[in-house]
C-alpha cells in the first residue's frame, strides 16, 4: 500500500508543477505595418541591373490603420482609402531580385481624394517587414520594382 501512496504523491507533484507553467504561442504571422511611413527609395531592375526611379509619391506620408483604412498626405492634399495584406503562395521576386515560390505576404494600397481625381493604386507581390522599415516588390512589364518604406 505504501508504494501506491508514494506514486500517487509523486504523480500529483508532477501534475501540479506541469500545470504551473504557461507557454504562449502567437499564431498571428502577419507583419505589422500599421503606423506612418514614407517612401525612402524606389528602384527597378531589368536585364541591365538596378536603377533609381521617381514615383511622384516620395514627399508624402502613408498612414496604415489597424482597421484596414489608409491615408496619404502630401502638401495639404489628403487621399484616403484602404490597405490589405494577405499570406499567399505563388511566385515572386524578393528585394534582391531572386525568384521564389513559397508562402509570403502581399500588399495592396488604394487611396484617392473625395472625387477620385487623384488616386494611388499599388500592389506588391511580396513584402518584408523589419523594425523601422519594410520593402515591397512587384514584377511588371519585364522588370522588378523594389520600394523601401521607412517609419515616419
Amino acid at each position: 500500500m505504501k508504494p501506491i501512496l508514494r506514486l500517487t504523491v509523486l504523480f500529483i507533484a508532477i501534475a501540479s508543477f506541469a500545470s504551473c507553467s504557461k507557454v504562449v504561442v502567437d499564431v498571428d504571422i502577419r507583419p505589422a505595418i500599421t503606423g506612418s511611413w514614407v517612401l525612402s527609395d524606389a528602384s527597378h531592375k531589368d536585364k541591365y541591373g538596378w536603377y533609381t526611379v521617381n514615383t511622384g509619391i516620395e514627399h508624402g506620408v502613408f498612414t496604415f490603420y489597424n482597421n484596414g483604412r489608409a491615408k496619404y498626405v502630401e502638401n495639404g492634399v489628403v487621399l484616403e482609402g484602404t490597405w490589405s495584406m494577405r499570406t499567399i503562395t505563388n511566385g515572386y521576386y524578393d528585394e534582391f531580385g531572386v525568384y521564389f515560390t513559397n508562402s509570403h505576404q502581399d500588399l495592396s494600397i488604394h487611396v484617392s481624394d473625395y472625387y477620385g481625381d487623384d488616386t494611388i493604386d499599388m500592389y506588391f507581390d511580396n513584402v518584408n517587414v523589419y523594425n523601422n522599415s519594410f520593402v515591397a516588390t512587384n514584377f511588371t512589364n519585364n522588370y522588378i520594382g523594389r520600394y523601401r518604406f521607412a517609419r515616419y
